[in-house]
């Protein structure tokens, strides 16, 4: 096993450059300069690939020399205002906002990436609390910023490149910056489906093939062209984009996901990375009805929420067997990989851990569960946060860390996650997991959406009630829906009531909202 593990990880290597020469060269180069970060791999991409075009998004292409003097050029103004306190981006996926990660790290200041959905009050809370001093922000959000009460300088991220105020005019002085003092901390904010969003340490650096099996379990490779369509201030977008400037190849991206827009791209350029949230890749499939032929990725890497057995199937039928289920959470990092060797055996599964990282399923009482029973999922990892910033920390056991949802390990060692802890629903004693009842109604050709949700009731303590939306040009059956989960399922999991709504209410990576749901299900508080 330990020699298998030896050739897995030195063919990542050979797949990351390790027999270029220069590359190793600029990287050595960067990391004496920036210390190991995304900072150094633009300086080694800079270095090895000058005109290589780093990012290309819907105003600007930019190459790796231009992204590189321009992070440099940002990160002496940032060291200079942000002394102190911190830099924080509210923007959407474009240049300007990988420029500011790169700059905040160079300079060695903390940086926060705010979520761009984050009403007025939210926003002016985590600006305070988190002691932002600088924000780089889009021009869209000067509205939002005035509401808030946002009294602290902002660069403009997308700003007209003469103004004094903007990103791309301060960013081409050419200002030199010295290697910073400190090591940059990365501060990610959980998705707030339950509450408030939380700040959350994160390493601020590209992960090691010596700590971390992802890259053994992706084959990724060097000079690739990405395209990262979920938003950059979340760990999967983030996670992706920061894979693509390692390997020096060139990103796409797009300010907003559309379904229409990313099938012309598939369809008009080779892409050979694909990272997507299942909302995304079910909304391809339901676009691409005209059957435009698309030029099929190499990878299609799927995360950040549930991708569900019956999707991955009609996805890899459609489109071949090179997608990737990777699971973790904010707080865990990245802790599981399905291939597409597992989505076939058992479609819906998370994958296995790769090495580096540790997988454990606890009871109630902290204790491991045998195979094959339903328990709580732990992970452990080096890439881990390091603790929430008002300073407390994640439910851990030991090393190990709580993602927060249940789950069950197959007699090959695959993981499948059953849901959110704090989403299952009790009734009449009984335990229900929404996405095995979801998982059926999504089959149904009708349905675009459905979330299934707990409502308070007097008799059962709660009851099952299902939420879905039709598909264009679609009208759906209620009781049809009802008599689909009747032939699967127990009576306990029918849902017993099922309502058809235009939308469902939904974070920026399509996770739903669910207490949202569970009031508009309870009539007695409507």
């Amino acid at each position: 096993m330990k020699l298998e593990s030896m050739r897995a990880e030195l063919a990542a290597a050979v797949r990351l450059g390790a027999l270029d020469p220069i590359l190793n060269g600029a990287r050595a180069l960067g990391v004496a300069q920036w210390g190991p970060g995304i900072a150094a791999s633009v300086t080694a991409a800079a270095v090895r690939h000058p005109r290589r075009v780093a990012i290309a998004d819907d105003d600007r292409e930019t190459d790796y020399r231009t992204l590189d003097c321009r992070a440099t050029s940002l990160a002496a103004h940032l060291r200079r205002r942000a002394a102190g306190g911190s830099v924080g981006i509210l923007a959407r996926n474009h240049a300007g906002f990988l420029i500011a990660q790169v700059a905040a790290e160079r300079a060695g200041v903390d940086l926060l990436l705010l979520s761009t959905a984050l009403p007025a009050p939210n926003l002016r809370e985590v600006v305070e609390r988190e002691e932002i001093s600088v924000l780089v922000a889009d021009v869209e959000f000067e509205e939002l910023l005035a509401d808030a009460a946002i009294d602290i300088p902002v660069i403009w991220a997308d700003g007209a490149t003469d103004d004094d105020a903007s990103l791309w005019s301060i960013s081409s002085a050419r200002r030199l910056c010295s290697p910073p003092s400190r090591r940059s901390r990365l501060v990610l904010l959980t998705s707030g489906t339950t509450g408030p969003p939380k700040g959350a340490r994160r390493t601020n650096r590209a992960p090691r093939i010596s700590e971390f099996g992802l890259l053994t379990r992706i084959p990724y490779r060097t000079s690739e062209t990405y395209y990262v369509a979920p938003p950059l201030f979340h760990a999967w977008g983030l996670s992706q984009a920061t894979m693509a400037l390692a390997t020096a190849s060139t990103l796409i991206l797009r300010r907003r996901f559309n379904a229409a827009a990313t099938i012309e791209l598939l369809a008009e350029r080779e892409i050979d990375v694909l990272a997507v949230v299942p909302l995304m890749l079910r909304r391809i499939l339901q676009d691409d009805a005209g059957g435009r032929t698309i030029n099929r990725p190499r990878l299609v890497l799927s995360s950040g929420n549930v991708l569900s057995g019956s999707l991955a199937t009609e996805w890899m039928d459609a489109n071949g067997d090179h997608l990737y289920n990777i699971y973790g959470s904010t707080e865990a990092a990245l802790g599981t990989v399905a291939d597409p060797v597992d989505l076939r055996a058992a479609p819906g599964t998370v994958g296995r851990p790769p090495r580096g990282v540790t997988l454990s399923i606890l009871d109630a009482k902290g204790m491991p569960v045998t195979r094959g029973r339903s328990g709580r999922v732990f992970l452990s990892s080096a890439m881990q946060f390091s603790g929430y910033t008002d300073g407390s920390d994640g439910d851990r056991s030991g090393t190990m860390l709580a993602t927060g949802d249940m789950g069950w390990v197959d007699d090959d060692g695959r993981l499948h996650v059953r849901g959110r802890a704090n989403d299952m629903i009790v009734t009449g004693g009984e335990n229900v997991y929404p996405s095995r009842v979801e998982e059926i109604i999504d089959r149904l050709p009708e349905v675009e959406l459905t979330a299934v949700v707990g409502v308070d009731d007097d008799e059962y303590g709660q009851r099952v009630v299902a939420f879905v939306v039709p598909r264009k040009g679609w009208s759906i059956d209620t009781e049809r829906v009802r008599d689909a989960t009747a032939v699967e399922l127990p009576n306990f999991m029918i849902p017993r009531e099922v309502f058809v709504v235009d939308a469902l209410p939904m974070t920026t990576t399509g996770k739903v909202i669910r207490h949202r749901l569970a009031v508009l299900g309870d009539r007695d508080r409507v």
